[in-house]
């Protein structure tokens, strides 16, 4: 089967056996054969053609592959969302900053980091439409430059630059600025190797934490079109990060996910990606004892960025860590399926406080 696109100036093709078509376009595909990207930057579908077409043209691609296979839905847009916005002035290496947050519930703190290049809206599904804010106080926030917090005063734009010690300092001065006294941490993809970097570099400032999608290192994670202007970013990131999530988590959550990616400014989600290639678990790994705060590590099946594989090698290299898959979701668990995510959180906070040491 081939699907074919084109004019008497630009055409490209993708073509594939029946057999990938068919797992592709099926309703529920299996992990690993649900993106159309993933496949064909791994052969298995391919490309001949104009590759730049394919670039500028591929959510259109996508679209018709989700309209073959159909939409899963949540019932309505849940209760209302009743967290508090309130800025903070943070100064670290990153400059200074009005930095925006997000609290939603009592209890127990968890002070939560969402994706590279997104902002606290990834969590609002979470406050929406579980009970987990009834349990503990959800804290979430924007990293300067991005979502509603402010540019790091006096920096021009596009000056951005995160390393992994630079966003421990910067989650370290959050700490401070909310008077947090040992909240526990939450982060997915870049957020999830930075919270395992915090808790070995500030074992007493954290009960323990929550890591999502991160591995011991991150490969093949760049791509010309991030920063570039030969293919539209707004439209070219959302559909790189699109296929990292499970097709059959609902539909209203997913748009929500690719709206946010398409949000994002210029450059922005790049310098992320930057920060994050610089990840390596051998940096800390012998700061890591029994001793240290637990951290619980989470992987979604249909993540093909950071397979569960490499989360799996992560926990047995970190003493006192646990490990489970989650294998309905994929890189977005928090966001493309918060309801289903729920339940996977709350055994993983369950066990950070069940294995931290006391202090």
């Amino acid at each position: 089967m081939t699907i074919l696109a084109g004019s008497d100036t630009t055409a490209f093709s993708l073509s594939a056996s029946d057999a990938i078509w068919e797992e592709l376009l099926c309703s529920r595909p299996t992990a690993g054969v649900h993106s159309v990207v993933h496949l064909v930057r791994r052969g298995l579908i391919k490309l001949t053609g104009s590759h730049i077409d394919y670039e500028r043209n591929v959510q259109i691609v996508r679209s018709l592959i989700d309209e073959a296979r159909g939409h899963t839905h949540v019932d309505g847009p849940g209760h209302e969302l009743h967290a508090r916005g309130e800025y903070h002035r943070i100064t670290t290496s990153l400059g200074t900053s009005d930095v925006y947050v997000e609290r939603v519930g009592n209890g127990e703190p968890l002070l939560a980091f969402s994706t590279a290049g997104s902002n606290t809206a990834q969590w609002h599904g979470l406050m929406t439409h579980t009970d987990v804010a009834g349990q503990y106080e959800l804290i979430t926030v924007d990293m300067p430059w991005h979502g509603r917090s402010s540019p790091s005063w006096a920096s021009a734009v596009g000056s951005y630059s995160l390393t992994p010690d630079t966003f421990t300092e910067f989650i370290v001065a959050v700490c401070s600025s909310l008077a947090l006294d040992r909240p526990v941490l939450v982060g997915v993809s870049m957020a999830g190797a930075a919270v395992i970097h915090a808790i070995a570099t500030h074992p007493q400032r954290f009960a323990g934490a929550v890591s999502c999608q991160a591995g011991p290192a991150v490969h093949s994670r760049q791509n010309e079109h991030l920063r570039g202007t030969t293919v539209n970013p707004t439209l070219f990131i959302p559909e790189w990060t699109y296929g990292l999530m499970n097709p059959a988590s609902p539909e209203e959550f997913k748009q929500r996910v690719w709206w946010g990616y398409s949000s994002g400014g210029f450059g922005l989600y790049a310098a992320d990606i930057d920060s994050y290639l610089r990840w390596n678990f051998e940096d800390v790994a012998q700061l890591l004892t029994s001793e240290s705060p637990h951290i619980a590590l989470l992987s979604g099946s249909f993540d093909t960025s950071v397979p569960s594989s490499e989360t799996q090698a992560l926990a047995e290299r970190i003493p006192n860590s646990s490990f489970a898959v989650m294998p309905e979701l994929g890189h977005f668990p928090h966001a493309e399926n918060p309801i289903a995510f729920a339940t996977y959180l709350k055994n993983a906070l369950e066990r950070v406080t069940a294995n931290s040491p006391r202090c």
